[in-house]
């Protein structure tokens, strides 16, 4: 594997000596910042009331010259695996650092690369600063991860990608010999219709794999009707420990500045032969947000919306919230 990825760096490399001598090589800063006040009105969350400064991106990224470029990410913010009261503190540590060559109708992307199983989601989703992608929220699959991925577009109605990935996400960086692999394509058809179809499997004794389907409907730019859906078997290389999943969203757009947006997520997992209950009955249950985005300028987005969860678990009580969230991008 090493072998082959250190023959395409220096291929494409070569391939670089080719290109325009006339080009202007450039690059730029960016930075991003996710913000929100929120108060819970229901259940576990009705005491909770803060301001919160959520995640921030801080980054550069430079073009080579028509075929190549690169791009350096941070993160900062709190690792899912530390306590709640993580929160408190920060963590820079890199999202992406990659390579990217494109050439006609080829692209391939080498280093710790954002996933294209959650572009198209989170585009077409616009609201990434209120909550993920489906995949990305609930843990079964992350937005970034080492690895290298080949991207080929045949016309203006389907591309194909693969890629080979470390599986880990771009928060827990293993270097074992486990490798994640997944193919998927994008299909813009019939018109104003765009679906993906994604796979990826990977082995350790058994094997892990997961199926997603997503497609999305819009009119004439005013309002979006996207569903999805995500089958994941043998979870963490646990034999029979499945989990299936839908999420429907809708948008409106009221203006170029006012968008009313609802999005429905549930998330289950199967009762195991020999078991009465589901093996991850803790982390099964429903999802709702809802509520009105406004963007001033350019740049800056804020929406007020309701959010909340509510669990399978009997024993577990749902919580509700109201947020105003802010997305800057610089």
């Amino acid at each position: 594997m090493k072998k082959l990825l250190l023959i395409l760096f220096i291929f494409l490399i070569q391939i670089n000596l080719y290109s325009q001598e006339s080009y202007e090589p450039n690059g730029k800063a960016f930075a991003v910042i996710y913000a929100n006040f929120h108060r819970g009105i229901l259940g576990e969350g009705n005491d909770e009331m803060a301001f919160e400064l959520e995640r921030g991106y801080i980054g550069y990224e430079y073009n080579f010259s028509p075929e190549f470029y690169a791009k350096i990410n941070l993160d900062i913010g709190s690792p899912n695996d530390l306590s709640s009261y993580s929160k408190l503190r920060r963590y820079a540590y890199f999202k992406n650092a990659f390579l990217r060559y494109s050439k006609n109708r080829f692209e391939v992307e080498f280093g710790l690369i954002s996933l294209r199983q959650f572009k198209l989601q989170e585009k077409i989703w616009e609201c990434r600063y209120l909550m993920k992608s489906f995949a990305d929220e609930y843990k079964l699959g992350s937005s970034a991860d080492l690895g290298v991925n080949f991207h080929y577009t045949f016309n203006k109605i389907i591309d194909v990608d693969f890629t080979v990935m470390n599986g880990e996400g771009y928060n827990n960086i293993q270097t074992d010999d486990i490798f994640k692999y997944g193919l998927g394509s994008n299909i813009k058809f019939p018109k104003n219709f765009i679906s993906r179809i994604y796979y990826d499997f990977s082995v350790n004794e058994i094997s892990e794999s997961s199926i997603l389907f997503f497609s999305s409907y819009d009119f004439r730019g005013k309002w979006n009707l996207a569903g999805e859906f995500i089958y994941r078997c043998n979870n963490a290389w646990e034999k029979s420990h499945n989990i299936f999943g839908i999420s429907v969203y809708g948008k409106y757009n009221i203006t170029d500045k006012y968008q009313l947006f609802a999005r429905f997520d549930k998330i289950e997992s199967n009762i195991p032969e020999g078991e009465t209950n589901p093996w991850n009955l803790a982390d099964d249950g429903t999802a709702l947000i809802a509520g009105v985005q406004y963007i001033p300028i350019k740049n800056i987005k804020m929406a007020i919306n309701y959010k909340d969860w509510y669990p399978w678990a009997a024993n577990r009580e749902g919580e509700a919230f109201i947020y105003v969230n802010l997305e800057v991008k610089m």
